[in-house]
């Protein structure tokens, strides 16, 4: 790891605490002996070697990077465990250090409208059937139940804009309630919660991306159905959806170190 980061413009002069304004980003972390803000800029200078630090010429660009970064925290409501993801995607996603805004869509893969509108869509599907479906974050599943019909009726490029619209509502509201089981649902005579035509559609938009068969039973299925996938060696998983199932069980306690 790379030394932390010092408060010091690049002529030595140090930065006068009144010139950066108070973020608990900032704050020394007491098990990492840093900041976070520092502790991010050394794991971002390991994960792109050379590449990273090249952008940065001096103490100063360095500061301006970590003001402007944690003023788009605090503005998007990002959190150490969304930054452990972002850094985790990160290593999916870019062969180059990525920008803020690249890094905020990394932090909360979720919020992607695309991704969630696929998610989405298998989701009801199978709360037709009486199943849970599996949900990657609670915010998809209320966002889908707003506009159930329209997502099951039409293509993604005829809903996008309000599929994108309630994801963001949903996801502004930094609370949820958990995700209910599903009721039975009989559709009228002669028809079907998705036509044909629509169902063929959608498995080839998708890739015929197959959705689990558990019967819900609870509120947090969805977490168990995510544990029963990963104990099967389900690739397609995400490390952090692992990880809050397993918080939502009460098996595994949110990280205090770090990232």
């Amino acid at each position: 790891m790379t030394a932390p980061l010092t408060t010091t413009h690049g002529d030595g002069a140090p930065v006068a605490p009144s010139t950066r304004p108070y973020s608990h980003w900032f704050d020394v972390h007491p098990d990492l002996g840093i900041s976070l803000m520092d502790h991010l800029w050394n794991r971002l200078d390991g994960a792109y070697p050379q590449k990273w630090r090249q952008n940065f010429p001096g103490q100063q660009s360095i500061d301006n990077w970590c003001e402007s970064w944690v003023e788009a925290f605090e503005e998007e409501g990002i959190t150490p465990g969304d930054v452990r993801v972002g850094l985790k995607e990160c290593r999916r996603r870019f062969t180059w250090p990525p920008s803020c805004a690249e890094f905020i869509q990394a932090c909360k893969p979720f919020s992607d409208p695309a991704a969630a509108y696929y998610e989405a869509v298998a989701g009801l599907l199978a709360r037709g059937k009486g199943e849970l479906g599996v949900w990657s974050h609670p915010a998809v599943f209320w966002a889908a139940s707003s506009l159930s019909r329209d997502l099951t009726e039409q293509t993604f490029g005829q809903v996008k804009d309000r599929w994108a619209a309630a994801l963001r509502v949903q996801l502004a509201r930094g609370t949820w309630e958990e995700i209910p089981p599903p009721r039975a649902q009989l559709p009228a005579p002669g028809k079907t919660a998705m036509s044909k035509e629509r169902a063929e559609q959608f498995v080839r938009e998708v890739g015929a991306a197959g959705v689990g068969a558990g019967n819900a039973v609870d509120g947090k299925r969805w977490a168990r159905r995510i544990l029963e996938r990963a104990e099967k060696g389900d690739k397609t998983l995400l490390q952090y959806q692992i990880n809050i199932a397993k918080e939502a069980l009460g098996l595994r306690e949110p990280s205090t170190n770090g990232f």
